[in-house]
């Protein structure tokens, strides 16, 4: 037995004591999932300190769970001025440079119409930032700005790129300008391709807008991180200039996922979450989810992760509708549904889908065991949303695990002196976890999903069952071997799941 399919056991028999299923309403997200395996799928998470925790949370997590079985087509959204210039870990692979040290730019006062596209007041959605120069001031190239994309991304350096840019165009006549350019970012740091010459100022009379930018990289043999800059050694970037995101897509791939961080606050509860949502601007919320649907095919299918509960046992507010006390059970329930319907109401306001949009409820690993009872009534409070919601389910992540096997791990932080945090191997392990319970199969004979029992599936599973996948454990004795081969013959003659 592996260490991959003996964990899966253990969680299972955590879920089988207590009688309760790891994942509640599986199917009412399935679609997402079997979107990633034929085009493009993208995930948005909102969650606490644990989603970056200095850049090993559960984005670190998702991005190597997700990365490892389908491939990742584009890497997320970089703010250009994340963490108000000191950078905060958003990212596998791939993210913005701290830009705070070099005392060169603003990461606020841009003029309300461009400002509104991002920090409505400063930092209300942390870490995302916009970086700003303002008119009057220049630059040099050799200060940084921009992204680095390193060799450990799934999205290879490899491969065929496209790095997209996110920037403002400025009402009015006179300077404001700047290249893009590509380089090796580590010694010697040659220049790779250089692009044209961008200006910020708008020449019609339609006044301040938001507009994008790409640059081509070709296929070739790299073991070097790439660094994309706004401004050449010898070059500037003049102000006036304002830059929102860059993020990198793989043009030869056609299928795979994407991982962005929205939201990601260190002791932050659910209603610190909601509350950032709601007083952030449309235009805010628009921008950062139209450029997370752009890259994908049709049709549009985008899973948000949210990650609460811990910091929600101290909330002393009521819930964003008014129920008190804040920290109690139904108070959470408020703040989940408050989170989904601001996100939902930007899917109304631009008459996209609604089918293309889902939601992931995931309350609080455990901390105790018992588990203590405000994070159980909070995570029965999270079915109950995920139960009356469309497209909505729940992974409990104390039917996954429980606190002697963290403890036995040594997966809480600070060697377990810290329950409310994790180390980057339980982020990891838990990740892969979580991902597996999700794409459980419906039917196991169905092996690829697709609704009928056929030679197909034959196909599928042996692929799979070559790579030791823990999904081809079809009697489910904690092994891939023969024995699975012949179960899965038998279902699969007999037509049955």
């Amino acid at each position: 037995m592996n260490g991959l399919t003996a964990a899966l056991v253990l969680s299972a028999c955590v879920a089988a004591a207590t009688g309760q299923p790891a994942v509640v309403n599986r199917e009412a997200i399935r679609p997402f999932f079997e979107k990633l395996v034929s085009g493009r799928a993208d995930v948005v998470c909102i969650g606490d300190s644990n989603h970056l925790q200095i850049g090993l949370g559960w984005d670190y997590g998702w991005h190597l769970a997700l990365g490892r079985r389908y491939g990742m087509y584009a890497t997320g959204l970089a703010s250009l001025g994340e963490g108000e210039g000191y950078g905060a870990g958003v990212g596998h692979g791939f993210a913005s440079y701290s830009t705070r040290s070099s005392g060169q730019f603003d990461y606020s006062g841009a003029p309300i119409d461009l400002h509104s596209f991002l920090n409505n007041p400063p930092s209300l959605l942390g870490p995302l930032n916009y970086v700003y120069v303002p008119e009057g001031r220049v630059v040099p190239g050799g200060v940084l700005c921009g992204v680095s994309h390193s060799p450990i991304c799934a999205v290879s350096v490899n491969n065929p790129l496209r790095y997209h840019f996110t920037y403002g165009l400025f009402a009015g006549s006179g300077l404001g300008s700047f290249r893009p350019y590509l380089r090796r970012d580590s010694a010697p740091f040659t220049t790779l391709v250089e692009g044209p010459m961008f200006t910020t100022r708008e020449s019609s009379s339609g006044g301040p807008r938001v507009v994008s930018g790409s640059i081509d990289l070709d296929r070739g043999r790299r073991s070097y991180p790439i660094g994309l800059r706004f401004a050449g050694p010898s070059e500037f970037i003049t102000g006036p200039f304002l830059a929102y995101y860059a993020r990198c897509e793989d043009r030869s791939a056609a299928r795979g996922c994407s991982i962005h961080t929205l939201y990601a606050v260190g002791s932050q509860s659910a209603r610190d979450m909601a509350g950032a949502l709601i007083a952030s601007s449309d235009e805010t919320l628009s921008l950062f989810f139209t450029k997370v649907r752009e890259l994908q095919d049709e049709p549009r299918r985008v899973l948000v992760r949210i990650n609460t509960a811990l910091n929600d046992r101290a909330e002393s507010l009521p819930s964003i509708n008014g129920i008190t006390p804040g920290n109690s059970a139904a108070a959470h329930e408020d703040n989940l549904r408050a989170i989904i319907a601001r996100i939902t109401g930007i899917w109304s306001l631009h008459d996209w889908d609604p089918e293309e949009l889902y939601f992931l409820l995931t309350p609080s690993h455990p901390v105790s065991l018992p588990d203590e009872p405000a994070l159980i009534a909070f995570r029965q409070r999270a079915e109950s949303v995920a139960l009356s919601t469309p497209r909505t389910a729940v992974v409990r992540l104390d039917l996954l695990t429980d606190a002697p096997e963290m403890l036995s791990n040594v997966w809480y932080a600070q060697n377990g002196f810290d329950r409310n945090h994790l180390t980057p191997a339980a982020y990891e392990a838990l990740s892969e976890r979580e991902v597996l319970a999700l794409i459980a199969l419906a039917c196991r004979a169905d092996f690829n999903g697709d609704g009928g029992i056929d030679g197909a599936d034959v196909d599928a599973y042996f692929a799979a069952w070559r790579t030791g996948d823990a999904l081809t454990d079809m009697n489910e004795d904690g092994g891939v071997d023969g024995a699975d081969v012949e179960r899965f013959y038998e279902l699969w003659e007999a037509a049955e799941c």
